[in-house]
């Protein structure tokens, strides 16, 4: 498995469902805006170098997740537990043909933060149900809520920063995280507090 960051030339690895959405992108109740979408996309791309990854298997396309600095996502501004900081990108949504695929989400997750991380982002952050549902557990995305399992990301050293009702934000600071292979020798030496993860 490998990944793939999300680009104007990759956007065909989307399924025609997000590829058209812009519901993160405006306040309105339309969430489907071609124009809106492609333009939020260069956007993103211009700021970081893409607008989110995908993880691939040879050809076959596993899921990929959304990210974007927070000034380019106007729907977060009126979310409960909102706005998100003004210094971090917002993980906006995630899609798995397999929602289920808690490993596949987590691999993919790590990858964005250490991408971000690459470009000196200081922190990353998203919505979250505060509750896990009944038979979620191994759901990271709860794509009918469209927010974030809080209990998954919490596990992967987020931290809650804000709740309102049922949804909290939560942040993982990007500068905390320790850069090392997965699978080097300096990471099993390394004695690292509880949320640092290899990068």
């Amino acid at each position: 498995m490998r990944t793939v960051d999300l680009t104007a030339a990759s956007r065909d690895l989307l399924a025609p469902c997000c590829a058209g959405c812009a519901w993160w992108l405006n306040r309105r109740d339309d969430t489907r805006d071609a124009g809106l979408r492609r333009a939020w996309e260069r956007e993103a791309e211009a700021e970081t170098g893409f607008f989110g990854r995908a993880l691939v298997d040879g050809d076959a396309v596993i899921g990929w997740m959304h990210v974007a600095a927070a000034r380019l996502v106007p729907r977060a501004r009126c979310l409960p537990a909102g706005p998100p900081s003004p210094d971090a990108h917002l993980l906006t949504c995630a899609y798995f043909y397999d929602e289920e695929y808690l490993h596949g989400f987590r691999l993919l997750l790590h990858e964005v933060e250490a991408a971000l991380k690459q470009r000196q982002v200081p922190a990353l952050e998203a919505f979250a149900l505060g509750r896990t549902p009944e038979g979620d557990a191994f759901r990271g995305y709860l794509r009918a809520l469209n927010l974030f399992n809080a209990d998954v990301l919490e596990g992967d050293g987020f931290q809650r920063v804000q709740c309102k009702g049922d949804v909290v934000r939560l942040r993982i600071d990007l500068a905390a995280l320790v850069e090392a292979p997965r699978r080097s020798v300096a990471w099993r030496r390394v004695t690292a507090p509880a949320g640092t993860q290899p990068v």
